[in-house]
């Protein structure tokens, strides 16, 4: 055999050799995720067990997750330099009711290796400021909400969800979208985000301002829906302060964008979330869980109405349509 085919033979026998190790499997290392048994609406506790014979160095563990399958280093991760043994971290930043996909992982000097897949589904709870003592109050349809004094007010800590006015009468559930936005309704009406009652709990319900607006009042007994002389107060509280981010829930759990401001960040224990909102069409329901709290206001005219949007910012905004949908929140008369 000419020995320009042997060395071929042995070059190719060495391809094989490193081709059949797979980087999930390599036999002086082992690697295990732990099951995830700690988490809530923003943040979860993961680990994993590294085992190692030492022929290979283990130089750096950590965690990788994403809302897709088989998460690797492009996708979120932790660096940590331990080395083998067991490991935990805490991941934050999440979103809640999300299905997240974790992998253990380590580096040596030859490759990255993954661990096994584990997944976990976050909770869907309103994250609100422990630090604070929060009242409370209850509407004619025994929803309760958490409230909280703020400067020499006091307000509402969640949105609104009544479907009945103060005095028993019914809030027209309005579902179909082309009523919305066009001024086509002139009486009140409120609906669920996508027309869906799974988004009550947390964002609460979306109305026009002829509800917000309506004598026979949609605020609990003792209450009001927030004039804007009441937003106008809050934004000047609000701007001594730092801005629309004291009011807004402190975790990505439901916002799209945080800003990490924990010393400041709901320090208010307002709570306010991106609960979306019912636009002109073709938009129709839009915008929750996204970068912005749409408010009605109780001030306007039948030509058009102040609301309120929240942001990094508390912005008071009037003449807009009517029928538009937004949330509400309510101060104590």
């Amino acid at each position: 055999m000419k020995k320009h085919t042997v060395k071929l033979i042995y070059l190719l026998t060495i391809m094989l050799v490193f081709a059949s190790c797979s980087s999930d499997n390599i036999s002086n290392v082992s690697i295990k995720t732990l099951d995830i048994s700690t988490f809530d609406s923003n943040s979860a506790t993961c680990g994993g067990t590294i085992a190692s014979d030492n022929s290979l160095i283990v130089s750096k563990v950590g965690i990788c997750w994403s809302l897709k399958a088989n998460p690797t280093l492009s996708d979120s991760y932790t660096l940590d330099s331990i080395g083998a043994g067991e490991f935990t971290v805490k991941i934050k930043n999440l979103n809640a009711d999300s299905t997240y996909y974790v992998r253990t992982y380590y580096i040596n000097n030859q490759d990255t290796v993954y661990g096994n897949q584990v997944s976990f589904k976050t909770t869907n709870v309103i994250l609100f400021n422990p630090s604070i003592t929060y009242g409370s109050v209850t509407d004619i349809d025994n929803n309760i909400y958490k409230t909280v004094t703020i400067g020499t007010k006091t307000w509402m800590a969640e949105n609104l969800k009544t479907t009945h006015y103060q005095n028993g009468d019914i809030i027209a559930n309005e579902t179909d979208l082309s009523k919305w936005g066009y001024f086509q309704l002139k009486t009140g009406a409120y609906c669920w985000y996508n027309n869906n009652t799974k988004y009550k709990e947390i964002y609460g319900a979306l109305y026009n301002w002829y509800a917000a607006s309506d004598n026979r009042n949609i605020a609990p007994a003792g209450w009001h829906v927030a004039t804007s002389a009441d937003w106008e107060t809050l934004r000047m509280y609000v701007n001594q302060r730092g801005g629309g981010y004291i009011l807004r829930e402190a975790t990505s759990a439901h916002w799209k964008n945080v800003k990490e401001l924990s010393e400041i960040a709901n320090s208010t224990g307002f709570t306010a979330l991106p609960a979306g909102k019912i636009a002109t069409l073709p938009y129709g329901f839009m915008d929750i869980g996204g970068s912005y709290s749409y408010f009605w206001t109780s001030t306007g005219t039948l030509d058009g109405s102040s609301c309120v949007y929240i942001n990094s910012e508390l912005s008071i905004a009037n003449l807009q349509p009517n029928c538009l949908g937004f949330s509400i929140r309510c101060v104590k008369d």
